[in-house]
């Protein structure tokens, strides 16, 4: 089908990238940018949105017009050797980015609870191919171990799998105690990403950083992430912008909890059940869960589980102190008093939603609306569902510095396009590409990043030259 609309609003979607450029050049300190690197990253953030594609490959066919370089393999090894070896800022100029793009939203699109943004923290797992060994040296630099994305397994034959917990324990005069079904492991890096969360459960990325167990310098992934959720409260800081935290089970730590509530910084963490807890009524100590059974019912909601759908729920509270001790000893122990609530599919699922939380839970509203701050931890989910369609787990770079600065690109595409869909001036632009999208049918219900990304690579295959005259004047 001939497409008869064209993106005629393309140099306001480059003058916007330009612009937070030249706001990032006035705040920061130190030397320029050399203008060649900033002219190759130009082309690698429009490579990925034309192309929705990581692969250097994908990426050299951006950059081979603009360079003297005979084949489309040979801008790609130009692609990898800057992304491996040249001088640039990768990390700090594109916090500087995002940061600057949150000072363009509307703050009327911001998903706020008693004048509080919401910043989603979570990791996403890259599990890649690599035998962790190559020829002459040449595998992917410090690849760690990730969870399978599938893990198969057999009750009938209990076969011992990799697992990433504890080893197994020594029980007295006996053998070994072994979980029955272990995690499946593969080789692959952690990434880390911390985002606000915009209406129509759309993320806006404000913070990243790869971690693997096998890098010298980053052998805690507990530190990653909280060195990643230091970085974007620092941000909204800046930005006076208060926030609460939203965070999966991975991140409800008691250490994590502990220190957030003592800093006074609210957030809403999903948690197990097994763990202790200290309320008023049992000061020796209970496992949540029972302390939990014990409080009785304050009404109903629904719970928001993503794409699995809505779960009618009840719901019950607890206030109760936490302890985490590093060492064991009674002088090293740390502890926070702090709300859980609870809810309870009515039908269907046997899995409860607890949460512990910051937040006042007095009124049955509030009880609800704690339920409801989680489900807007999807944003991030669908913010990674759209990256992995970009190439997000698919790189194919072995440098650790050319990952992380090629995820960077990335992270700057997206925050780019999610900026586009909600910034005044690009309302026209905006039109232009449902128009684009709904001669082929495939817009769907509204525009997404995704969408507006998909309607971008479509009038570059048209308008190359308008495209690149644009974005790299």
């Amino acid at each position: 089908m001939q497409i008869t609309v064209a993106l005629r609003g393309r140099t306001r979607l480059a003058a916007l990238l330009h612009r937070l450029e030249q706001e990032v050049d006035q705040r920061r300190q130190g030397p320029r940018v050399d203008r060649r690197n900033r002219r190759t990253w130009r082309q690698l953030v429009l490579g990925v949105l034309v192309k929705r594609s990581t692969r250097l490959l994908a990426l050299g066919q951006m950059v081979a017009p603009q360079r003297r370089a005979g084949s489309v393999k040979a801008a790609a090894q130009g692609v990898a050797y800057f992304l491996r070896e040249a001088k640039f800022p990768s990390a700090s100029f594109s916090l500087g980015l995002l940061e600057e793009a949150v000072r363009q939203v509307d703050p009327a699109r911001l998903v706020t609870y008693k004048g509080k943004v919401l910043l989603v923290l979570d990791p996403t797992e890259y599990e890649k191919r690599s035998r962790e060994r190559g020829k002459c040296g040449r595998q992917m630099e410090h690849i760690g171990r990730v969870r399978r994305a599938k893990s198969k397994s057999t009750p009938k034959t209990k076969k011992k799998k990799w697992s990433t917990g504890p080893a197994p324990t020594q029980g007295r005069g006996g053998p070994a105690q072994t979980e029955e079904r272990r995690t499946a492991t593969a080789p692959g890096y952690v990434d880390i990403w911390a985002g606000l969360v915009l209406k129509g459960k759309q993320v806006l990325p404000l913070a990243r950083q790869l971690f693997s167990s096998r890098h010298p310098q980053c052998t805690s992934q507990n530190a990653v992430e909280e060195a990643v959720l230091a970085q974007a409260l620092a941000l909204l800081h800046r930005l006076g912008l208060p926030a609460i935290v939203l965070g999966d089970k991975g991140l409800g730590r008691k250490e994590l909890i502990i220190r957030l509530a003592n800093q006074e910084q609210d957030a809403v963490l999903r948690v197990d059940a097994d763990i202790t807890v200290y309320p008023p009524e049992a000061p020796e100590g209970l496992l949540l869960a029972d302390a939990l059974a014990q409080q009785p019912w304050r009404g109903e909601v629904d719970w928001d589980r993503g794409a699995e759908g809505r779960v009618r729920c009840r719901l019950r509270t607890l206030r109760a102190t936490i302890r985490f001790s590093r060492t064991g000893r009674k002088d090293d122990v740390q502890e926070a008093p702090v709300h859980f609530v609870e809810a309870v599919p009515m039908e269907g699922l046997s899995e409860s939603l607890v949460v512990a939380t910051t937040l006042p839970v007095a009124t049955v509203v509030q009880v609800r609306a704690i339920v409801r701050l989680y489900a807007q931890r999807w944003a991030i989910e669908t913010g990674f569902e759209t990256m992995h369609a970009w190439g997000q787990d698919r790189f194919m770079v072995r440098s650790w510095t050319a990952i992380d600065r090629l995820l960077w690109v990335l992270a700057v595409a997206f925050a780019l396009v999610v900026l586009a869909l909600h910034t005044p001036l690009l309302r026209r632009f905006r039109g232009q590409a449902e128009a684009v999208l709904k001669q082929l049918s495939v817009l769907g219900e509204h525009l997404t990043a995704g969408k507006l990304a998909e309607a971008i690579g479509l009038d570059f295959v048209r308008h190359s030259r308008a495209w690149l005259s644009a974005w790299l004047a």
